[in-house]
């Protein structure tokens, strides 16, 4: 390590120089201040000790050269006079000088003072070291992040493909939906689909946890429920009961350490008569919202999936009326807290949807939508909310074989 001392006094400068040398320092000798501002800016110096009285530049303005450099690595100061006023020392110190010695200098007080230099510079650069590993931590963790955001990012786009499109399952049922991660991507989905000329099947589903994991989940077991798995056999002949009895098993096997469960309400609704059939595996009881009546809760007792594979699922068979909708949700929707931490509930819920039961289907979604979030007001969403509408609209069947009665020639 270097040392520059600066005194205008060749005797010292010989003496301090030999006595440093002697001791293994690297000695580097100035006269004056504007010989060591020279050295200073071509060298790596890290200890200054210079005298306060010298011609031109003297020792405090060199001291405060030193500290205005604002250089990366920190340059310890001595400040070395024969003015031993109390004064004087404060003075020095109050200018930037990391120590202050009277003259003459006993070198043993000498040697102990530059320990203590060597000792705070060598925790100096201990500390520039972590803080440039923080910094590359640091910029790691960005980027990784920055990429974790993308890799959610395309994940939330791939899982909103997957979803059904709005509007007209089949001749006689429209649908309507919405679709809101808490984190990215969501642990909810739900599908509409058409079995044969007059069936459509529908499901909502909602694994437990949140983020990725629970998204992961949740895309395995859409993917076992699309019609092409062969998990939807005996549908039509045993009712959805029946798909989520396999669909348990298989999840159960998967398992066995009980690390998550899953929630799926599913059902099929015949186009031509009305005819609902529902099962439900710990979901949320959907609402039937009646033209007549307003909305009534379709409860199940049934355990969620992923927790007991002996577990039977059973059927509900409902008629629909024409106008009849059916709302399913997932536990986002109820679990919902306001800002004083009153959950938005199923009580409220109903009360709301019955305001609004004369609404046209797409008109229905928004103003539960539009609910729900003055209920939040601003608020993040703690839960992923789903919720999936349909409606029993005979009349389009009837006006589409009217239509071609007209054009009948018998």
């Amino acid at each position: 390590m270097k040392i520059l001392i600066v005194d205008d006094a060749p005797d010292i400068l010989t003496w301090l120089s030999a006595l440093l040398v002697k001791a293994g320092w690297e000695v580097i000798e100035a006269a004056d201040g504007i010989g060591a501002c020279e050295y200073l800016e071509s060298m790596d110096i890290r200890i200054v000790i210079t005298d306060w009285m010298m011609p031109g530049m003297d020792g405090l303005s060199l001291i405060e050269w030193i500290r205005a450099r604002n250089e990366h690595r920190y340059i310890y100061t001595i400040l070395m006079t024969s003015r031993n006023e109390q004064r004087d020392c404060v003075q020095g110190l109050s200018v930037g000088a990391d120590d202050y010695l009277t003259k003459p200098v006993a070198s043993t007080i000498l040697h102990a003072r530059l320990s203590v230099a060597q000792r705070i510079l060598q925790m100096q650069e201990e500390l520039l070291t972590q803080q440039s590993r923080l910094r590359e931590s640091r910029d790691l963790v960005t980027r990784t992040y920055a990429r974790v955001r993308e890799d959610i990012k395309n994940a939330a786009v791939v899982q909103k493909s997957r979803l059904p499109y709005n509007g007209l399952a089949a001749r006689s049922i429209s649908t309507a939906w919405c679709y809101r991660p808490a984190m990215g991507v969501s642990g909810d989905h739900l599908d509409i689909f058409q079995v044969g000329d007059k069936r459509v099947v529908f499901f909502l589903l909602d694994v437990s946890g949140h983020g990725v994991s629970a998204a992961l989940r949740s895309s395995a077991i859409s993917q076992l429920l699309r019609p092409i798995s062969g998990m939807m056999d005996g549908l039509t002949e045993h009712g959805p009961g029946h798909v989520l009895q396999r669909l348990n098993r298989q999840i159960c096997d998967g398992n066995q350490d009980l690390d998550f469960f899953a929630t799926l309400v599913m059902g099929d609704l015949d186009a031509a008569t009305g005819l609902l059939r529902l099962a439900s595996a710990g979901h949320p009881p959907p609402l039937l919202l009646r033209q007549a009546f307003g909305a009534v809760e379709i409860n199940f007792g049934e355990l969620p999936l992923g927790i007991d594979d002996s577990i039977c699922y059973s059927n509900q068979e409902i008629m629909l009326q024409p106008g009849d909708s059916l709302v399913l949700f997932s536990d986002g929707l109820l679990d919902c807290e306001d800002s004083g931490g009153q959950r938005y509930g199923m009580n409220q819920f109903r009360n709301r949807l019955e305001n609004h039961r004369q609404r046209k289907l797409p008109g229905l979604l928004e103003k539960i939508e539009e609910d729900f979030d003055d209920w939040r007001a601003g608020a993040p969403l703690a839960d992923d909310l789903s919720v999936l509408l349909l409606r029993f609209n005979p009349e389009h069947l009837h006006t589409e074989i009217n239509e071609a009665k007209k054009y009948h020639v018998g």
